[in-house]
């Protein structure tokens, strides 16, 4: 699953009978805090990505965009993603 095909909301891999839970995108101070040990740039560029993608727009129009590759940036939404996992997995605990 993917940010784009998703309508605001991220598609978070919980297993069970349905494997997908959809939470609600998070806010920029949730996003802050999930990013907090990385560089306000590199926080920034995630940003841009990840709404953008939520947004709708490709992996390759993303990439002209920002010069990095298809693959980097699903790498980063993939990475995004195990992240909103593990904050929703330790707010349910």
């Amino acid at each position: 699953m993917n940010l784009s095909k998703c309508g605001g909301m991220v598609p978070v891999y919980v297993g069970g009978e349905s494997p997908y839970k959809l939470v609600p995108f998070p806010t920029r101070e949730q996003f802050d805090a999930m990013y907090k040990s990385n560089s306000v740039i590199l926080r920034e560029k995630y940003w841009k990505i990840l709404k953008k993608r939520a947004e709708g727009h490709t992996l390759q129009f993303i990439g002209n965009e920002l010069v990095l590759t298809k693959q980097r940036i699903r790498a980063i939404e993939a990475r995004f993603l195990r992240k909103v996992a593990t904050s929703l997995m330790t707010e349910t605990l």
